[in-house]
């Protein structure tokens, strides 16, 4: 294993954990770079096996964090150490180090359970601002959270289309708590929908899917994505401005 793929699992390993501070962790470990050293010294454990110390290079700041946790990050190296015949995982060092930026990690999750409940979580990890575009929004729990980071001072933008589900069917009013843009697609014959189904959060991540944010979608076989991505957060995110900017201009005809 390399110190690299070590370091993926390391964080891996923190995410998948009950561990209360497991977020401050593992935003240390992105930027914290991660070396062996092998020992001369035998480990007196396993026949013929030297000590190996994990030693963790990272900014002051962020050092400060690991060793507030340094118990649960010890904890972390002895579990993603991989067992071999020459040496024994003997402990953790933490050292201050220079900044170190990895390739972006990349990951997509597709759901077609407990949706409603994955949206949430992510509304939850929301830092700076959520975009929503939602062909319906009749969902209380959701409408709960994200009055909940609009309180904390996050930007909440929300587009939906401007149909009667939306407008009789909710128990609160969108438009007394966040920026609200109800739109109409109207060909030259009939009256469409705008049926796009996405949010962008702090524009790093991108949630999608046929999920309607009703509560009559969690009966529905439905899919989401959710996209750890900036790349595609970006994309979403230059379509709700586009999509956010024709709504602005059709209020001025």
């Amino acid at each position: 294993m390399t110190e690299q793929q070590y370091k993926e699992l390391l964080i891996k390993t923190a995410k998948m954990s009950d561990y209360e501070h497991k977020e401050k962790v593992v935003e240390a470990l992105r930027v914290a770079s991660i070396s062996f050293q092998k020992e001369f010294a035998f480990t007196h454990h396993l026949p013929d096996h030297r000590q190996e110390h994990i030693i963790i290079s990272v900014i002051p700041e962020k050092l400060a964090i690991l060793k507030e946790h340094e118990n649960f990050v010890d904890d972390l190296c002895e579990q993603a150490y991989e067992p071999n015949d020459y040496n024994e995982y003997s402990g953790l060092i933490l050292k201050p180090g220079i900044l170190h930026v990895a390739p972006e990690e990349i990951s997509q999750e597709i759901f077609f359970d407990n949706i409603q409940n994955q949206i949430i979580g992510e509304i939850q990890k929301a830092k700076f601002s959520i975009w929503i575009a939602m062909a319906w929004f009749t969902n209380k729990e959701i409408f709960d959270e994200l009055l909940k980071k609009r309180n904390e001072g996050l930007d909440i933008k929300i587009i939906i289309d401007n149909n009667r589900v939306n407008q009789e069917k909710p128990l609160f009013t969108l438009e007394n708590h966040f920026e609200v843009y109800r739109v109409d697609v109207q060909s030259k014959r009939y009256k469409n929908i705008m049926h796009r189904k996405f949010c962008v959060i702090d524009l790093e991540t991108a949630m999608h899917g046929t999920f309607n944010w009703t509560s009559a979608a969690n009966y529905n076989k439905e899919n989401w994505d959710v996209d750890h991505n900036r790349e595609i957060a970006k994309i979403f995110a230059e379509e709700f401005v586009k999509m956010r900017r024709d709504a602005e201009l059709s209020m001025l005809i």
